[in-house]
């Protein structure tokens, strides 16, 4: 009778605990939509067929195949540093192998090409679905935005339930605050704004205003950064300092500047505008300090004599820039008033290494302060002034490296930084998060869940997100000190070559 009664209270305990866990976890009421990003699907030569030719992203036996075929003319232009030579080679081909994605001139798609979304039957769609919105993410976002429309009805009609939730990644966020805009958010329970690029990403503004400039110091962080936690690490990261040391990486982002001074117009011409310039995606994710001087960059010099009519293209990008672009934060702001609403922002990596602002703080892809609705970042490498931190208002709105300051978010109390965690990552611990913050029954706040405050730390090796402690000070070893002499041999070695062959 005693193990009898043992056992029992032994059942008891576990079937209480099991219990409360069960109570703690979300349970959904309504369709969850996941809205992916920019390239964040395949896209089909036939938009009906998944089994056709891709037209994006271009194969890896073609890329190969094009290295392959020109690879003497890139080791014959180090020697002769014939740029004009190197751009008859090579730009033709680059372009044909990309063209296969480009719109037409009036920013629409010319053939049957696409994303393949097929809706799940009727039927099969209840409180419990979680489906995915696949679009295509070179066209209007004003067109998608009806698409996702069209979607949102059929999901709500078929499950029976009145409301969806949405995670929305990346560009999503612009398709879905384009659609809010449009259509309102009154089928919208709850939205999670994902890393999005809603507020565009400076470094799209700057290149598509002509403004693309290499430095070695930003190849060398850029890389260090994306590498990412791997057996290898600490070995690639070595060997970038031993090439920043001897001019390496100097000489390849002089050698880039050089292909961009004397062949720049020409692949802008040829190559990246009859893609980018097209794509209106593009024109949504240009910030909008920086979308006149776009347009005048590719309007008015580049296509200013080529012939072609894109007053179509112009109006379509016109839409976006008045009847979107300028009520961004009104939509999102009258959003918040009826819809769960949640901000996620990824941080520490500097920005793309191709224009002036790579030390903008970033996920390696969306500017921080873009994804956030309005951190305030230092610059990548940097930290704030003691004397900025002592004079904020609630120390816990500063991250404890502090490189983040979320008092100036439009949602401050509703956004979440993730530091060390790339822009296209998604996994497990990210997921359940998002879906805990979507599903909870009212809205959430940085102080709602103990295990998600306000800033978190990813753990690239477990694939974890845990709250963010800090960065630990490391201290030199022996090995570091090492390998600083010998880089600092190898710096002095090269400004002697340097002075006496004139490399430079």
């Amino acid at each position: 009778m005693k193990k009898i009664i043992s056992v029992l209270i032994c059942a008891v305990i576990l079937f209480t605990a099991f219990a409360s866990t069960l109570a703690e976890a979300y349970t959904p009421s309504c369709p969850y939509i996941y809205v992916h990003g920019f390239m964040g699907k395949d896209l089909y030569s036939d938009k009906n067929d998944k089994n056709s030719e891709p037209v994006w992203p271009p194969s890896t036996d073609k890329i190969l195949e094009l290295v392959k075929a020109h690879i003497g003319d890139l080791l014959k232009f180090l020697v002769t540093k014939n740029y004009d030579e190197l751009g008859d080679a090579i730009l033709g081909p680059v372009g044909e192998l990309l063209s296969t994605a480009n719109l037409d001139k009036d920013g629409e798609v010319p053939n049957n090409s696409g994303a393949y979304m097929v809706y799940p039957p009727a039927n099969s769609i209840n409180a419990y679905s979680e489906l995915d919105f696949n679009y295509d993410w070179r066209i209007d976002p004003i067109v998608v935005a009806g698409e996702l429309n069209d979607f949102i009805n059929y999901v709500t009609e078929s499950s029976g339930c009145d409301k969806v939730v949405i995670e929305c990644h990346s560009f999503g966020g612009i398709v879905v605050n384009t659609y809010s805009r449009l259509y309102g958010s009154d089928k919208l329970s709850s939205v999670c704004y994902n890393t999005t690029a809603i507020f565009g990403e400076k470094y799209t503004g700057e290149m598509m205003s002509g403004q693309i400039v290499f430095e070695g110091e930003a190849i060398s962080a850029f890389i260090k950064r994306i590498i990412g936690e791997n057996e290898y690490k600490n070995l690639i990261n070595g060997l970038i300092d031993i090439l920043d040391s001897t001019g390496v990486t100097g000489d390849i982002a002089e050698l880039g500047n050089g292909i961009v001074e004397h062949l720049g117009e020409r692949a802008i011409r040829g190559i990246l505008l009859p893609m980018f310039g097209r794509w209106l995606s593009i024109w949504a994710m240009i910030p909008d300090e920086y979308i006149d001087s776009a347009m005048d960059f590719v309007f008015n010099r580049v296509y200013k004599n080529d012939g072609e009519d894109y007053s179509k293209l112009i109006e379509k990008i016109d839409a976006y820039n008045t009847e979107i672009r300028p009520y961004k934060t009104e939509t999102l702001t009258a959003q918040n008033e009826t819809v769960n609403l949640y901000v996620l922002s990824r941080y520490n990596y500097p920005s793309v290494p191709l224009t002036p602002s790579w030390r903008k703080m970033s996920d390696a892809v969306v500017d921080t302060a873009s994804s956030s609705f309005g951190a305030t970042c230092a610059e990548y490498g940097d930290k704030f002034a003691d004397e900025y931190v002592a004079s904020r208002k609630d120390e816990s709105t500063v991250n404890p490296d502090h490189t983040i300051c979320s008092e100036t978010c439009l949602f401050p109390e509703q956004t979440w930084f993730i530091k060390d965690m790339q822009h296209a990552v998604m996994n497990d611990d990210m997921d359940k998060m998002v879906k805990e913050f979507l599903h909870y029954d009212d809205q959430a706040t940085v102080t709602t869940f103990e295990n998600y405050p306000r800033f978190l730390d990813f753990d690239e090796v477990t694939q974890t997100i845990s709250i963010d402690e800090g960065t630990p000070e490391t201290k030199k070893t022996a090995l570091d000190y090492i390998k600083g002499f010998f880089l600092k041999i190898l710096e002095i070695n090269r400004k002697i070559l340097d002075l006496i062959f004139f490399w430079k």
